[in-house]
């Protein structure tokens, strides 16, 4: 009970400190330029009308890693965290002050990820969703000398460590285009990670649980001020350290990575969908537009909170299948069956809504 009482106290820490850092970042945010002018900009993918201050990212970042040092202390994972978390920022800061390429942006997400696989954070095996072996690798490995020492690295670890890294941080991004939606998965995405990472709590190393719970906690904490009317976004800084923080929970408790693809399969297929659709069309994938999954919940005359709750209700469906399944044979395949399902409503759900957004531009 002590250790549950613990855990309580660590999440309401950080989301009263999140509470609290909110409305300090928004006005540093307005007083360095870090705002939305949709005036201004002209982009035709914003939805608001009101100049907004971005740069949220921040609260949550300062929060999250304020109540990990007095939880956990410093270590040498926790240092790799916070050295790949500080470039993503900065990048993040950078962009939402002053815009940066699509091109340096990647160059820094890529960093980020990099500076994991420095400190260790590359799994040796995760768990086959399709069967009952799990799938190795670090079987091709690349061995040479140097100094007169051995080194082995094994590169399918260390190029799927980098892929998941830069995949979830641009998931996230791409998702954030109504108020409260990225910061709400995200946090959903967190609890439910929590929730995996729990099932060893009673072990020696809860330290992956007890991150997942302390960044649910902060993320919960910025909410209040992102969901709709918002009166702050999480801008880059926000919802590429929300990524980056995603994909190193999952990567602490890596044997659990496709579950963790299961829970996020919504903003995945998401930024899956972006690519496919702006490479169709001639354009370079990194390149904004307006039709995402949530644009055209609002074209078929949803409300931003309606759409954002439908997205939340979606999520929380696949998380929970994720958490009361066991892990068995049959379970894996309702799990791959489930994301199927949603693949094919999703596919039908987006021909339905462009042919009718064709028809209305006629």
């Amino acid at each position: 009970m002590q250790f549950e009482f613990l855990e309580f106290s660590l999440f309401l820490v950080a989301m009263i400190l999140t509470v609290i850092f909110t409305p300090w970042v928004r006005r540093l945010a307005l007083k360095v330029g870090a705002y939305v002018d949709v005036k201004r900009e002209r982009r035709k993918r914003d939805i608001h009308k009101n100049i907004t201050p971005a740069m949220g990212g921040l609260a949550i970042f300062l929060s999250f890693f304020i109540t990990t040092f007095f939880a956990i202390g410093i270590n040498k994972s926790l240092i790799g965290i916070i050295l790949g978390s500080l470039v993503i920022l900065t990048a993040g800061i950078i962009d939402d002050i002053r815009e940066l390429s699509p091109l340096k942006k990647f160059f820094w997400q890529l960093t980020s990820a990099i500076i994991l696989i420095i400190f260790g954070f590359y799994p040796s095996v995760i768990t086959n969703p399709f069967g009952a072996e799990p799938i190795y690798l670090d079987k091709i490995n690349l061995s040479f000398a140097l100094f007169g020492k051995s080194l082995i690295i094994p590169i399918f670890s260390i190029i799927f460590t980098i892929l998941w890294v830069v995949i979830l941080e641009n998931a996230i991004n791409f998702l954030d285009g109504l108020d409260g939606l990225a910061s709400g998965v995200s946090g959903i995405a967190a609890l439910v990670l929590f929730g995996i990472a729990a099932e060893s709590i009673i072990l020696t190393k809860p330290q992956t649980a007890i991150l997942a719970l302390i960044f649910a906690g902060a993320i919960f904490g910025f909410l209040p001020y992102n969901f709709y009317p918002a009166r702050i976004f999480l801008g880059d800084t926000g919802s590429m350290f929300l990524g980056y923080m995603l994909a190193v929970i999952s990567l602490l408790k890596a044997g659990k990575i496709p579950t963790a693809i299961i829970v996020l399969g919504f903003p995945i297929l998401d930024l899956v969908w972006a690519i496919v659709r702006r490479s169709f069309k001639g354009k370079l994938p990194i390149n904004a537009d307006r039709e995402h999954f949530h644009h055209l919940l609002l074209d078929i005359g949803l409300s931003q909170p309606q759409a954002v709750i439908i997205l939340y209700i979606i999520c929380g469906t696949f998380g929970l299948a994720s958490l009361f399944l066991k892990e068995t044979y049959q379970s894996k395949l309702m799990l791959a069956f489930i994301f199927g399902l949603m693949l094919f409503t999703a596919a039908i759900f987006i021909i339905y809504t462009t042919i009718k957004r064709n028809n209305r531009k006629r």
